[in-house]
């Protein structure tokens, strides 16, 4: 294998941050179809607006083995915040439209 083939160290940890967001878009969608109004007060975290993941891996490639802990850290702070924001959104959904939060349950039950 070649070396430019491999996965730069730490891409995995964007793993997480990336299953988070399409979990909160997937959550966030379903509450905007019934009551955009749901969500109001709550704003997603920073890090759910980030995407650029190819320029973030090749960024990884470059960094030595400090950064990369601190990207690492970065990344579990993220991860925490945006574990957090879909937590919130699950109670908002429990709390106005339990039934969406059915559908939610019985998705992931499919899909696992």
């Amino acid at each position: 294998m070649e070396l430019g083939a491999a996965k730069p160290p730490g891409a995995h940890l964007n793993q997480n941050r990336s299953k988070l967001k399409l979990y909160i878009g997937h959550l966030t969608a379903l509450c905007h179809e019934r009551d955009p109004h749901i969500l109001q007060d709550l704003a997603p975290p920073s890090a759910y607006h980030r995407s650029d993941r190819a320029a973030w891996e090749e960024e990884l490639q470059k960094m030595s083995l400090e950064q990369l802990e601190q990207e690492q850290e970065q990344c579990e702070r993220e991860s925490a915040e945006l574990q957090e924001y879909a937590n919130s959104v699950l109670q908002q959904i429990a709390d106005h439209c339990p039934d969406i939060l059915e559908q939610v349950v019985n998705a992931l039950e499919e899909s696992s």
